[in-house]
């Protein structure tokens, strides 16, 4: 069968253009469809970037640009009984999470995928497939009516209703929390510091008070006890004194709602799919799990899950030996990292529903104490941060794999590369979509050069950099591998759970895929060896 596309990508949102920003920096062709007639650009119901998603962002060129339209978060602060119980704070060498409404984060995506070639195709949505085992076949209802696509694989990136998930017959098990919330965007006016976002633990239910970039406030509550609950019409919109009374009754100091940009009511569900693949259909983001927004850590979950699914698509569009292998990897990295997700969104949901004098006392108490301690700040905000994940019991990482490589195994410092009088900082040689291979050759020049022909026929998907002292800068300097050379200061070497190693593996995504000791780099390429046949789908 003729597979005219390789990846056709569902659903507009974070996960989908992150995951189509991925392939097109690889040159691998993609379609982005959404079955919206356009993206709101004020409904935002996601606010928070964390450090592991900003990471995937940085790699795509845009981060930058998030951060200043963004606001950058200094603290979270918890209150219960109008008492201040602990604050939270950013950086100082730990995570800083950037407040940017979604809408504005999708803008920024989707300028850049347009910089690569793709334009998000509005009003078009997936209608019926097909997979027939070497492709899918595609049934799209757009603007000028219906196509049929064939297309080597579909990512569902289309939210908790997918409509790839439905016709994949993929279960979406979970529950639905029997409470009710609102939020509430707009003209509120607070004493409030535009670097903070606050908790109240209202025995009726939680307040969260956030600053908006633009200005204005956004209050998020818990709606089910809010002051004349048993007359509100559910399907009605907020009023703003509807949410004025809620903010009276729970704020620990004044707020006051002048005006509301955007409301909505809605529930909260934790779910997850049964299985993130059914063939060559794959989901990521929200078909395959939702939770609370307790953490903000749903655009985050799924940012990375289309960066992790898009590096791996578009190797085995390359043309892989073992492309089961490298997307057995997917699921097996980004479901457990769901499930901690989901456990501490959870977690988190049924503290903010505590209403016993007893239960209130116990937990405002063991929250103060994680606050005074710096608890919350060494161990919760790490893991909200996503940004140091633990794959190594991943089918797809070899020998000493599964971490990320900068700041676990190797140092990030300035390198000098050969023939530049300019130094740069090691990280910025492994943003590309290639895999990275580093070698720490010291003076073993004839090893370095055996690794490089080894390499060679592989570059069409890996780069190879040589980390070398100043002394073996000379005999370097005019051979065929100086363009791969860079100077590091002396003594640099992988340390950590890379200690030992003169060969390490990078993968797209900053992880280690396979490290060794010996410079002999044929085992640790194998995985990226292609497959014997050619690839029937274009790159681009």
């Amino acid at each position: 069968m003729t597979v005219a596309l390789p990846v056709l990508v569902v659903g507009a949102g974070p996960t989908g253009l992150a995951l189509a920003t991925e392939l097109r920096r690889a040159g691998v062709a993609c379609r982005v469809v959404d079955r919206a007639a356009d993206r709101p650009a004020h409904q935002a119901r996601a606010l928070t970037v964390w450090p592991g998603a900003l990471d995937v962002l940085r790699r795509h060129g845009i981060a930058d640009q998030v951060v200043a339209s963004g606001l950058t978060m200094a603290a979270s602060k918890y209150f219960s009984d109008g008492k201040l119980l602990a604050t939270v704070r950013f950086g100082d060498g730990g995570p800083v999470p950037v407040c940017e409404p979604q809408p504005t984060l999708e803008r920024i995506q989707r300028a850049r995928l347009a910089d690569l070639g793709v334009d998000v195709e509005w009003g078009t949505e997936l209608i019926a497939m097909r997979d027939t085992g070497d492709a899918v076949e595609a049934v799209l209802d757009g603007p000028a009516g219906q196509e049929l696509v064939t297309t080597a694989w579909v990512a569902g990136c289309d939210g908790a209703n997918s409509k790839v998930r439905e016709l994949a017959e993929i279960r979406f098990t979970g529950k639905t929390y029997p409470r009710s919330y609102i939020l509430g965007d707009g003209d509120i006016v607070g004493d409030v510091p535009r670097d903070e976002v606050h908790y109240t633990l209202h025995r009726d239910g939680v307040l969260v008070v956030v600053p908006l970039p633009e200005g204005g406030l956004r209050v998020f509550a818990d709606a089910t006890r809010m002051p004349g609950a048993a007359d509100v019409d559910p399907e009605a919109p907020l009023t703003t004194a509807q949410l004025q009374a809620l903010a009276d009754q729970r704020a620990p100091y004044p707020l006051e709602v002048r005006d509301l940009v955007w409301s909505t009511r809605f529930q909260v569900h934790l779910r997850r799919a049964e299985r993130y693949r059914a063939g060559r259909v794959l989901l990521a983001g929200d078909a395959a799990h939702i939770h609370s927004p307790a953490g903000g850590q749903g655009m985050n979950t799924g940012i990375q899950d289309g960066a992790n699914l898009g590096w791996r698509l578009a190797l085995i569009t390359r043309g892989v030996a073992d492309h089961e292998r490298v997307l057995a990897g997917y699921e097996a990295e980004r479901g457990p990292v769901a499930t901690q997700v989901m456990r501490s969104s959870d977690q988190q949901t049924r503290l903010w529903g505590v209403r016993s004098r007893i239960g209130r006392k116990v937990r405002d108490r063991v929250l103060a104490r994680m606050g005074r301690t710096g608890f919350l700040e060494r161990n919760v905000m790490p893991a909200m941060a996503q940004d140091d994940l633990d794959h190594t019991a991943s089918p797809a990482v070899g020998p000493n794999g599964g971490r990320r490589a900068l700041g676990v195994g190797v140092r990030d410092v300035d390198v000098q590369p050969l023939g530049e009088t300019a130094a740069v900082p090691l990280r910025s040689l492994l943003t590309g979509p290639a895999h990275v291979l580093l070698l720490w050759p010291g003076a073993d020049v004839a090893a370095a050069r055996a690794a490089l022909a080894a390499a060679a026929p592989l570059a069409d998907r890996l780069e190879v950099r040589l980390l070398i002292p100043a002394d073996a800068a000379a005999e370097l300097a005019n051979g065929p591998e100086a363009k791969s050379a860079v100077v590091v200061p002396d003594g640099h070497e992988p340390h950590g759970p890379l200690a030992g190693c003169r060969a390490v593996l990078v993968r797209p995504d900053g992880y280690v895929a396979a490290a060794s000791p010996v410079l002999d780099v044929a085992e640790l390429l194998a995985p990226l060896r292609p497959a014997a046949a050619p690839v029937a789908a274009p790159l681009a």
